[in-house]
């Protein structure tokens, strides 16, 4: 049990030094339609969910319905976002567009709360036909349809604890249990679950346990207590997970530090280039 206690204290610890901002989902509104609810994960981009929400309110408020972002012209969208000062209004109106032209062209309409009754594996393939979803999409949305205590169980996040070695291959949801609901109970719910489910999904692929990525995963585990942030956040850079503010300011000054280095190297070679000038004048000079 004291075991058990301190890898899960460990996994804690390490969910919070990689939750970015992505990550910091807040629980939907009953108000929120799955329509709304995934435009705003996807204006997200990689920043707050804060912004993202504003950009959404301050569409819905300017056109009344969601049709009529979809058929305005471009430059309408961009404008209703600026006048609410979105930033990335470019951006983010084109993106607002082609999501809500997708979902139209997939069902001839845009009503999609029905996600929230789908299987997982209905609502994965939805999520494919987009082409567009961002990676926390459907770990927010599991989130969402909760009933139960407890949050939801699916393969990744067992092969995610059975990859780290945690629980056997094909473990009972119990032993599983033993590790997750600790992790995600109370405020850090939204925020470790989307950090799990992103890790799992960038570095658990069943398909290739040997790859590159599956290897990255295991040393930003292995580098759970290091003091290094610098290398960890180069770690979580490559195998494509958002990065902690933690971690963007360990990798800004590790950058820093490079270019740092860097200049000394060449003011070093400099001095060494005008000693050898001197030590050939003079040597000109007595002879």
């Amino acid at each position: 049990m004291a075991a058990t206690a301190t890898k899960v204290g460990e996994l804690e610890n390490l969910l919070v030094l990689l939750s970015a901002d992505v990550s910091q989902v807040t629980p939907r509104p009953e108000s929120v339609t799955a329509l709304e609810r995934l435009l705003t994960l996807l204006l997200q981009l990689e920043g707050t969910y804060a912004t993202s929400e504003k950009a959404v309110k301050a569409l819905y408020s300017t056109f009344g319905n969601w049709n009529a972002v979809r058929v305005a012209r471009h430059f309408e969208v961009v404008q209703a976002l600026k006048v609410k000062r979105v930033a990335l209004a470019e951006e983010r109106a084109v993106l607002a567009q082609e999501y809500l032209r997708r979902v139209f062209g997939l069902q001839n309409h845009m009503e999609i709360d029905w996600l929230y009754d789908a299987t997982s594996e209905r609502r994965d393939k939805f999520l494919d036909s987009l082409e567009m979803a961002p990676l926390h999409t459907a770990s927010v949305l599991d989130l969402d349809a909760m009933e139960v205590p407890g949050v939801p169980l699916c393969k990744d996040i067992k092969r995610f604890f059975a990859r780290l070695g945690l629980v056997k291959t094909n473990p009972k949801e119990a032993d599983v249990r033993e590790y997750l609901d600790p992790v995600t109970a109370g405020e850090a719910m939204f925020s470790n679950f989307i950090t799990l489910r992103m890790l799992a999904a960038l570095g658990c692929d069943p398909k290739h346990p040997e790859g590159r990525r599956a290897k990255i995963f295991q040393m930003i585990w292995k580098k759970r207590k290091t003091k290094k942030l610098a290398e960890l956040a180069e770690l979580v850079k490559e195998i494509g997970l958002p990065l902690s503010t933690d971690l963007q300011e360990a990798s800004q000054g590790s950058a820093k530090d490079v270019a740092k280095k860097a200049t000394k190297k060449k003011v070093a070679k400099k001095k060494v280039a005008k000693k050898k000038v001197a030590k050939k004048k003079v040597a000109k000079k007595k002879s």
